[in-house]
């Protein structure tokens, strides 16, 4: 068995195991829903403005290609392991969440007039019921995802575009509230920091760190729609330390130093004084 062979059965290995726990864990969350009465949703006032778009299907549908793509883009066994468990990690965890906190999407969704959008829209509608909604898997996915196509030489830029839209999708497409695309951010960087990717590794542990503040940020901009939902346009000012902890998050994953300009003038002062 040459070593390219093992790799692609390795990594055969991992994807199935993965797809049949996801299998497992969201048909037996979707069985636990139905089998309940008067489920909740969570809305924020604003979401009622999101259009809804018929073809943004085709980026939402794309996600089951990146599942099983993302698996045989790995360069290394090492990376293959660290998605692996993450992908495990945060299925289980969602699992637990969809469980203990059953929500339901609360929006009508419009008849697709287009013959050929309205098909995966019927395969949604019999196979991706309208539970397990916080946190959204589609999102928590989509992170882990972009942290192994990032590596890519070929259709980097592409796979990210094509993420975003993703994104985006599961609000057009009348599958997630904005709620759970916040709760999906916000566990795919509890599982970059739980399982990390070479932490011990200099050049990985800025980005390591990075997912303390990005995670920082989600948590802030969360706070911030919540306080403004039910407080009102004041807490919108949580918007702004959600900016500042993301921005510091990007230093950091970039590895661009974060200088302060007092601490600048603190080592101009020990220069001059040396110098005399």
């Amino acid at each position: 068995m040459t070593e390219k062979q093992l790799k692609i059965r390795q990594q055969a290995f991992a994807l199935s195991i993965c797809t049949i726990v996801f299998m497992i864990v969201y048909n037996l969350c979707t069985w636990h829903a139905t089998s309940l009465e008067n489920l909740p949703s969570f809305t924020f006032e604003f979401e009622r403005s999101i259009p809804f778009i018929p073809l943004s299907i085709i980026p939402y549908m794309a996600s089951g290609v990146f599942f099983c793509l993302v698996f045989f883009s790995c360069k290394n066994k090492h990376q293959l392991k660290i998605l692996t468990w993450r992908m495990l990690f945060v299925t289980m965890v969602a699992g637990i969440f969809f469980i203990i906190f059953p929500l339901q999407f609360s929006l009508t969704k419009p008849e697709v007039s287009n013959t050929i959008l309205n098909l995966p829209f019927s395969f949604l509608q019999t196979f991706d019921s309208p539970f397990n909604q916080s946190p959204s898997l589609h999102i928590t996915f989509a992170f882990i995802f972009w942290s192994v196509f990032k590596d890519l030489t070929k259709w980097r830029t592409f796979l990210l575009v094509w993420l975003i839209l993703l994104g985006i999708s599961t609000l057009t497409t009348y599958q997630h509230h904005v709620v759970d695309l916040l709760t999906g951010a916000i566990l795919a960087h509890i599982s970059f920091i739980i399982i990390p990717y070479r932490k011990s590794d200099r050049k990985y542990r800025n980005c390591w760190m990075a997912n303390y503040y990005f995670l920082a940020g989600w948590i802030f901009i969360a706070a911030a729609l919540l306080f403004h939902q039910y407080f009102g346009t004041e807490g919108l000012l949580f918007l702004l330390p959600a900016l500042f902890t993301m921005i510091i998050g990007y230093l950091y994953q970039k590895n661009i130093a974060i200088v302060f300009p007092f601490m600048i003038t603190v080592k101009q002062n020990i220069r001059q004084s040396g110098e005399n």
